[in-house]
Protein backbone atom coordinates (compact mmCIF):
# COMPACT_ATOMS: atom_id res chain seq x y z
CA UNK A 1 0.00 0.00 0.00
CA UNK A 2 1.08 3.55 -1.11
CA UNK A 3 1.99 5.63 1.67
CA UNK A 4 1.81 9.34 2.08
CA UNK A 5 5.55 8.67 3.85
CA UNK A 6 8.52 9.74 2.02
CA UNK A 7 11.10 6.79 1.99
CA UNK A 8 13.44 8.93 -0.35
CA UNK A 9 14.01 12.43 -0.72
CA UNK A 10 16.32 14.32 -3.11
CA UNK A 11 16.95 17.95 -2.27
CA UNK A 12 19.16 20.41 -4.67
CA UNK A 13 21.19 17.09 -6.26
CA UNK A 14 24.21 18.27 -8.64
CA UNK A 15 25.91 15.90 -10.84
CA UNK A 16 29.29 17.11 -13.09
CA UNK A 17 31.76 14.86 -14.86
CA UNK A 18 34.38 17.73 -16.02
CA UNK A 19 32.49 20.40 -17.96
CA UNK A 20 28.67 18.44 -17.99
CA UNK A 21 26.57 19.12 -15.62
CA UNK A 22 24.03 15.85 -15.70
CA UNK A 23 21.52 16.97 -12.29
CA UNK A 24 21.41 20.44 -12.12
CA UNK A 25 19.46 21.30 -8.46
CA UNK A 26 17.12 18.21 -8.42
CA UNK A 27 14.48 17.37 -5.92
CA UNK A 28 12.69 14.34 -5.78
CA UNK A 29 10.78 12.60 -3.35
CA UNK A 30 9.55 8.83 -3.72
CA UNK A 31 6.95 7.45 -1.15
CA UNK A 32 6.70 4.27 0.58
CA UNK A 33 5.31 1.54 -0.74
CA UNK A 34 4.79 2.84 -4.47
CA UNK A 35 6.46 2.21 -7.67
CA UNK A 36 8.10 5.06 -9.15
CA UNK A 37 8.73 4.92 -12.81
CA UNK A 38 11.82 7.33 -13.49
CA UNK A 39 12.27 8.13 -17.27
CA UNK A 40 14.07 10.59 -19.28
CA UNK A 41 16.10 11.61 -22.70
CA UNK A 42 19.20 9.88 -22.98
CA UNK A 43 22.24 11.40 -21.39
CA UNK A 44 19.93 12.61 -18.65
CA UNK A 45 21.44 10.67 -15.53
CA UNK A 46 18.60 8.56 -14.80
CA UNK A 47 21.30 5.80 -14.01
CA UNK A 48 23.49 8.03 -12.22
CA UNK A 49 20.77 8.97 -10.07
CA UNK A 50 19.96 5.65 -8.89
CA UNK A 51 23.63 4.83 -8.28
CA UNK A 52 23.81 7.85 -5.91
CA UNK A 53 20.30 6.94 -4.13
CA UNK A 54 22.04 3.79 -3.58
CA UNK A 55 25.44 5.05 -2.42
CA UNK A 56 27.45 3.74 -4.93
CA UNK A 57 28.11 7.22 -6.67
CA UNK A 58 28.81 10.56 -4.69
CA UNK A 59 26.77 13.37 -6.06
CA UNK A 60 28.84 16.96 -6.54
CA UNK A 61 26.25 18.30 -4.38
CA UNK A 62 22.92 18.56 -2.54
CA UNK A 63 21.22 15.78 -0.05
CA UNK A 64 19.85 12.28 -0.17
CA UNK A 65 17.98 11.24 2.57
CA UNK A 66 15.61 8.22 3.67
CA UNK A 67 13.49 10.56 6.45
CA UNK A 68 10.65 7.64 7.22
CA UNK A 69 13.49 5.02 7.99
CA UNK A 70 15.52 7.81 10.19
CA UNK A 71 12.36 8.30 12.33
CA UNK A 72 13.19 4.77 13.23
CA UNK A 73 16.80 6.05 13.67
CA UNK A 74 18.23 2.96 11.12
CA UNK A 75 19.27 2.88 7.69
CA UNK A 76 16.68 0.96 5.05
CA UNK A 77 17.90 -2.46 3.73
CA UNK A 78 18.02 -2.01 0.08
CA UNK A 79 18.41 -4.40 -3.40
CA UNK A 80 19.56 -3.79 -6.57
CA UNK A 81 18.83 -5.09 -9.96
CA UNK A 82 21.40 -3.83 -12.31
CA UNK A 83 21.17 -3.28 -16.33
CA UNK A 84 21.99 -6.53 -18.00
CA UNK A 85 21.56 -8.09 -14.34
CA UNK A 86 25.34 -7.79 -13.68
CA UNK A 87 25.18 -11.69 -12.37
CA UNK A 88 28.49 -13.58 -11.51
CA UNK A 89 29.27 -15.57 -14.62
CA UNK A 90 31.16 -18.65 -12.76
CA UNK A 91 28.73 -19.39 -10.37
CA UNK A 92 25.47 -21.00 -10.35
CA UNK A 93 22.26 -18.79 -10.25
CA UNK A 94 21.87 -20.33 -6.85
CA UNK A 95 25.20 -19.34 -5.58
CA UNK A 96 24.46 -15.77 -7.59
CA UNK A 97 21.61 -15.18 -4.98
CA UNK A 98 23.27 -17.01 -1.93
CA UNK A 99 26.41 -14.21 -2.20
CA UNK A 100 24.80 -11.57 -0.15
CA UNK A 101 23.75 -13.92 2.05
CA UNK A 102 26.98 -15.34 2.72
CA UNK A 103 28.48 -12.05 2.62
CA UNK A 104 26.30 -10.26 5.19
CA UNK A 105 24.98 -13.17 7.36
CA UNK A 106 26.02 -16.04 9.35
CA UNK A 107 23.58 -18.72 8.57
CA UNK A 108 24.58 -21.81 7.89
CA UNK A 109 24.96 -23.28 4.14
CA UNK A 110 22.39 -25.34 4.15
CA UNK A 111 19.99 -22.23 5.45
CA UNK A 112 21.45 -20.24 2.72
CA UNK A 113 20.89 -22.31 0.02
CA UNK A 114 17.16 -22.56 1.62
CA UNK A 115 16.68 -19.33 1.50
CA UNK A 116 18.23 -18.67 -2.41
CA UNK A 117 15.68 -21.20 -3.72
CA UNK A 118 12.91 -19.65 -1.80
CA UNK A 119 13.72 -16.27 -3.45
CA UNK A 120 14.44 -18.02 -6.55
CA UNK A 121 11.05 -19.45 -7.14
CA UNK A 122 9.59 -15.98 -5.84
CA UNK A 123 11.08 -14.26 -9.09
CA UNK A 124 9.39 -17.22 -11.05
CA UNK A 125 12.91 -19.66 -11.73
CA UNK A 126 12.29 -23.52 -10.99
CA UNK A 127 14.69 -25.72 -9.52
CA UNK A 128 15.66 -26.93 -12.93
CA UNK A 129 17.14 -23.23 -13.41
CA UNK A 130 19.02 -22.92 -10.26
CA UNK A 131 22.21 -24.88 -10.72
CA UNK A 132 22.39 -23.34 -13.90
CA UNK A 133 25.47 -20.50 -14.95
CA UNK A 134 24.22 -17.33 -16.43
CA UNK A 135 25.37 -18.06 -19.78
CA UNK A 136 23.50 -21.26 -19.88
CA UNK A 137 19.50 -19.40 -18.87
CA UNK A 138 17.84 -16.77 -21.01
CA UNK A 139 18.27 -12.94 -20.42
CA UNK A 140 14.68 -13.23 -18.65
CA UNK A 141 15.79 -16.11 -16.72
CA UNK A 142 19.08 -13.61 -15.98
CA UNK A 143 17.05 -10.64 -15.01
CA UNK A 144 14.77 -12.72 -12.70
CA UNK A 145 17.56 -13.74 -11.21
CA UNK A 146 18.89 -10.33 -11.10
CA UNK A 147 15.95 -9.62 -8.82
CA UNK A 148 16.10 -13.15 -6.76
CA UNK A 149 19.38 -11.66 -5.92
CA UNK A 150 18.16 -8.00 -5.10
CA UNK A 151 15.56 -9.43 -2.46
CA UNK A 152 18.17 -12.05 -1.00
CA UNK A 153 18.22 -10.07 2.15
CA UNK A 154 14.29 -9.08 2.57
CA UNK A 155 15.35 -5.30 1.44
CA UNK A 156 12.10 -2.18 2.03
CA UNK A 157 13.92 -0.19 -1.13
CA UNK A 158 14.11 -2.19 -4.31
CA UNK A 159 16.10 -0.46 -6.97
CA UNK A 160 15.61 -1.52 -10.77
CA UNK A 161 17.82 -0.66 -13.99
CA UNK A 162 16.12 -0.86 -17.21
CA UNK A 163 14.63 -4.05 -16.26
CA UNK A 164 12.73 -4.95 -19.05
CA UNK A 165 15.55 -3.83 -21.71
CA UNK A 166 15.97 -6.59 -24.35
CA UNK A 167 12.99 -8.58 -23.60
CA UNK A 168 10.63 -9.93 -26.15
CA UNK A 169 6.97 -8.21 -25.18
CA UNK A 170 5.68 -11.24 -23.83
CA UNK A 171 8.64 -12.04 -21.49
CA UNK A 172 8.59 -7.78 -20.43
CA UNK A 173 4.69 -8.07 -19.59
CA UNK A 174 5.55 -11.46 -16.97
CA UNK A 175 8.34 -9.47 -15.49
CA UNK A 176 6.32 -6.46 -15.08
CA UNK A 177 3.64 -8.59 -12.97
CA UNK A 178 6.05 -10.35 -11.03
CA UNK A 179 7.82 -6.95 -10.30
CA UNK A 180 4.37 -5.49 -9.50
CA UNK A 181 3.43 -9.20 -7.16
CA UNK A 182 7.38 -8.98 -5.51
CA UNK A 183 5.99 -5.27 -3.99
CA UNK A 184 2.73 -5.41 -3.10
CA UNK A 185 3.36 -8.67 -1.22
CA UNK A 186 6.37 -7.85 0.07
CA UNK A 187 5.86 -4.25 0.85
CA UNK A 188 8.70 -2.64 -1.31
CA UNK A 189 9.47 0.74 -2.28
CA UNK A 190 10.78 0.53 -6.01
CA UNK A 191 12.56 2.65 -7.92
CA UNK A 192 12.54 1.98 -11.44
CA UNK A 193 14.68 3.37 -14.19
CA UNK A 194 13.21 2.36 -17.47
CA UNK A 195 12.24 3.73 -21.28
CA UNK A 196 9.65 0.79 -21.87
CA UNK A 197 6.21 2.74 -22.09
CA UNK A 198 4.49 -0.42 -21.72
CA UNK A 199 5.79 -0.86 -17.85
CA UNK A 200 5.21 2.71 -16.84
CA UNK A 201 1.41 2.28 -18.02
CA UNK A 202 0.83 -1.21 -16.54
CA UNK A 203 2.96 -0.92 -12.68
CA UNK A 204 4.00 2.39 -12.09
CA UNK A 205 2.28 4.28 -9.85
CA UNK A 206 3.89 7.52 -10.45
CA UNK A 207 6.51 8.56 -12.88
CA UNK A 208 8.95 11.20 -12.61
CA UNK A 209 10.48 12.71 -15.96
CA UNK A 210 14.19 13.81 -15.59
CA UNK A 211 14.84 16.55 -18.10
CA UNK A 212 17.36 19.25 -18.42
CA UNK A 213 19.21 18.12 -15.16
CA UNK A 214 15.43 18.41 -13.31
CA UNK A 215 12.65 16.27 -12.62
CA UNK A 216 10.33 18.12 -15.28
CA UNK A 217 7.49 16.28 -14.21
CA UNK A 218 6.18 13.72 -11.74
CA UNK A 219 2.47 12.68 -10.84
CA UNK A 220 0.39 9.75 -12.29
CA UNK A 221 0.46 9.16 -16.40
CA UNK A 222 -3.23 10.99 -16.65
CA UNK A 223 -1.55 14.21 -14.24
CA UNK A 224 1.38 14.56 -16.38
CA UNK A 225 0.24 14.00 -20.05
CA UNK A 226 -2.79 16.48 -18.76
CA UNK A 227 -0.61 19.65 -19.14
CA UNK A 228 2.32 17.84 -20.92
CA UNK A 229 4.81 19.89 -23.48
CA UNK A 230 7.71 19.66 -25.47
CA UNK A 231 9.86 16.32 -24.90
CA UNK A 232 7.09 14.94 -21.94
CA UNK A 233 4.01 15.87 -24.66
CA UNK A 234 6.53 13.83 -27.48
CA UNK A 235 7.12 10.74 -25.41
CA UNK A 236 4.15 10.19 -23.81
CA UNK A 237 1.85 11.17 -26.56
CA UNK A 238 3.70 9.50 -29.79
CA UNK A 239 2.92 6.33 -31.36
CA UNK A 240 4.53 4.11 -28.93
CA UNK A 241 3.09 6.09 -26.20
CA UNK A 242 -0.65 5.93 -27.59
CA UNK A 243 -0.17 2.24 -28.23
CA UNK A 244 1.17 1.54 -24.40
CA UNK A 245 -2.04 3.64 -23.31
CA UNK A 246 -4.25 1.85 -25.34
CA UNK A 247 -3.19 -1.55 -24.46
CA UNK A 248 -2.82 -0.44 -20.37
CA UNK A 249 -7.24 0.47 -20.81
CA UNK A 250 -7.52 -2.77 -23.07
CA UNK A 251 -5.74 -4.83 -19.72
Amino acid sequence: MVSEEIAIRVRGLVTRFGTQTVHDGLDLDVRRGEILGVVGPSGTGKSVLLREVVGLDAPTAGEITFPCFEEQEREPRLGVMFQDGALFSTLTILENVEAPLREHTRLSPELRSEIASLKLSMAGLGPDAHHKKPAQISGGMRKRASVARAIALDPELLFLDEPTAGLDPISAEKFDRMTEELARSLGLTVFLVTHDLDTLHAICDRVAVLYKGKVAAIGTIPEITANAEGWVKEYFSGPRGRAAQHGAAGG
